[in-house]
């Protein structure tokens, strides 16, 4: 099976080409599904949130257990500027208006252009070591078709995902008042996603309780032909 290698220390996780779905029986392992997708936390993030104001720059540093990355911003009436490493990259910034339900404006959402595929992005995302490495490292987004990352909780649980639902809503009630509509609708949700859980796990079982008889059959037969 070949594995790609890590980009520049920064994507740690080795992962194979080879795409494989854990079987029914991995059921209670506490092991999460195969997966062939670096995930976003393997590598250095950069949120619009921590764009400087017109006319500023700062400075940005990330700490990896393989190197440290340290960026600065400056935002210009051109866009965002991104030097790494002695090599610059420009960002444009893309803004559109935000209307009302009822008409009006509710401001104007800004958003940083991937300087790789033009996608919209909230945030991109290092991997290598920039126009020294080739095209295909340096900033980029999550998107499939540019630096192709993948949520952790996509490969969580995957055999029932009702569980990490249920998990997010007990969550998000603790937080409600307890006697709000919010709190109630949160605990109809919390009903569905425990029949849910219900539901999968007779599915398991019953898959189980299948592949058990269809082995024991098979097991039969082949032990009545050597005799």
């Amino acid at each position: 099976m070949h594995s790609p290698e890590p980009l520049n220390g920064f994507l740690l996780h080795k992962v194979g080409s080879e795409n494989f779905t854990k079987m029914v029986g991995t059921f209670g392992s506490g092991g999460t599904t195969f997966q062939n997708r670096h995930l976003i936390g393997d590598a250095p993030r950069l949120p619009f949130k921590a764009i400087p104001r017109f006319g500023q720059s700062v400075v940005l540093e990330w700490e990896t257990p393989a190197a440290a990355l340290s960026v600065k911003l400056t935002r210009t009436a051109a866009g965002l500027v991104i030097e790494t490493g002695g090599t610059s990259v420009r960002v444009e910034l893309r803004s559109w208006p935000m209307p009302r339900g009822r008409g009006g404006l509710h401001g104007v959402r800004l958003r940083m252009t991937c300087p790789r595929c033009g996608a919209s992005r909230d945030a991109l995302h290092w991997a290598g070591g920039g126009a020294e490495a080739g095209s295909e490292w340096g900033w980029g987004c999550r998107g499939k078709d540019c630096l192709n990352l993948s949520h952790p909780s996509r490969h969580q649980q995957r055999w029932c995902p009702a569980i990490r639902r249920r998990a997010k809503l007990l969550c998000a009630l603790v937080r409600c008042p307890h006697g709000s509509l919010k709190a109630r609708a949160i605990r109809a949700q919390i009903r569905r996603a425990e029949r849910a859980m219900i539901v999968n796990l007779e599915r398991t079982n019953r898959d189980l309780t299948r592949r058990k008889q269809r082995h024991g059959r098979q097991r039969r037969t082949s032990s009545s032909e050597r005799a």
